[in-house]
């Protein structure tokens, strides 16, 4: 079951809608016109697939979406952790892994989300495979290179809320009937503030390529992420491919701190939480509303010139202000579905 890198061909990106009833609370309005704007220009890319459960709150925005909508219950909009894990079986069979979702360790109501991966299957995808498993893995917990290398952190997968494995390779041995892989690499470090995931490491580090490493990197020594970010870079640096040689790492920059509109704590903001979709990686910009002169407007201009003169991309940003109010953005709020 080769679990395919992010580069590799998409038939389907996966959104689901914020609702009402959940807890955006002001922020409500602006994610949702910021998810519709992005959810637009993915489209331009690879077909969306919309999970929309209030009817009555998508139908202002009905018209403006472009894309394909499935009516779905679900709690959150964060599909990429309750989503299908798509994995490929001797290169010519999706197979869809609902792995079981609890909230992030049982911090938040889970139950719908838990359910959707089955109910995607069964109305969009049925001419796919299907597992289900009492394993609590949420997909922005895992980097796959796509052949045979995942990245992933300890405190995340060694959460005690999650699976409470003993060992690093009792949690191996676990996923081996799920996925072909022949090494995962701890992160021991690296977590940012305001952070619900248990430090995802899709917030963190992210593979561009077999060989190529991006991550954040906090240059502050006034930070309070500095000393660990530092860590987590010697970690990276100390890595090797499978062929034994150093990785690529490119650092991505900083932004400036990001306090909530609500209650004034830091928020989760990286650019390493972006989607790579069929050739166009989409980055997550937080400061198009600030002048032109703040520091947070060159942070989101340098990270997407980064990231277009390391890699073959067409690079987009895309603003996720509005989604880090709820602690994520724009990889957290997807989930690719590879062609075979």
């Amino acid at each position: 079951m080769r679990l395919p890198a992010e580069w590799h061909p998409q038939q389907r990106i996966l959104f689901t809608l914020p609702r009402p009833a959940g807890d955006w609370g002001k922020s409500l309005k602006a994610a949702t016109k910021a998810m519709i704007a992005a959810a637009n220009a993915i489209n331009k890319v690879t077909p969306v697939l919309l999970l929309v459960s209030d009817e009555e709150y998508f139908e202002p925005y009905a018209e403006s979406f472009h894309g394909e909508v499935m009516h779905c219950p679900t709690n959150d909009c964060w599909i990429r952790d309750y989503g299908p894990i798509s994995t490929i079986y001797e290169e010519d069979t999706l197979v869809l892994n609902d792995f079981t979702f609890n909230g992030w360790g049982n911090k938040f109501e889970a139950i719908n989300d838990d359910a959707a991966a089955q109910r995607l299957w069964r109305a969009e995808f049925p001419e796919a495979g299907y597992r289900r498993s009492d394993i609590v893995l949420e997909g922005g917990s895992l980097e796959s290179d796509g052949n045979g290398t995942i990245i992933t952190t300890r405190k995340c997968w060694m959460s005690k809320n999650r699976n409470d494995w003993a060992t690093e390779s009792v949690g191996e041995e676990a996923l081996e009937e799920y996925f072909d892989f022949e090494r995962i690499l701890w992160l021991q470090h690296g977590e940012l503030a305001g952070d619900d995931t248990d430090a995802h490491v899709d917030t963190l580090v992210r593979f561009l390529s077999p060989t190529q490493i991006a991550y954040v990197r906090c240059d502050d020594p006034k930070d309070a992420h500095y000393e660990e970010f530092a860590q987590m870079e010697a970690e990276l640096k100390a890595f090797r491919t499978l062929a034994g040689n150093t990785y690529e790492l490119i650092p991505l920059p900083w932004p400036p701190a990001i306090m909530s509109r609500e209650d004034g704590h830091r928020l989760p903001a990286t650019y390493a939480n972006f989607l790579i979709s069929n050739g166009t990686l989409f980055v997550p910009s937080y400061f198009g509303a600030e002048a032109k002169d703040h520091p947070g407007r060159k942070a989101d201009a340098e990270a997407a010139e980064i990231l277009r003169a390391e890699t073959g991309y067409e690079v987009i940003s895309l603003d996720c202000r509005p989604f880090i109010e709820q602690h994520g953005a724009l990889h957290c709020l997807t989930m690719q579905v590879p062609e075979v």
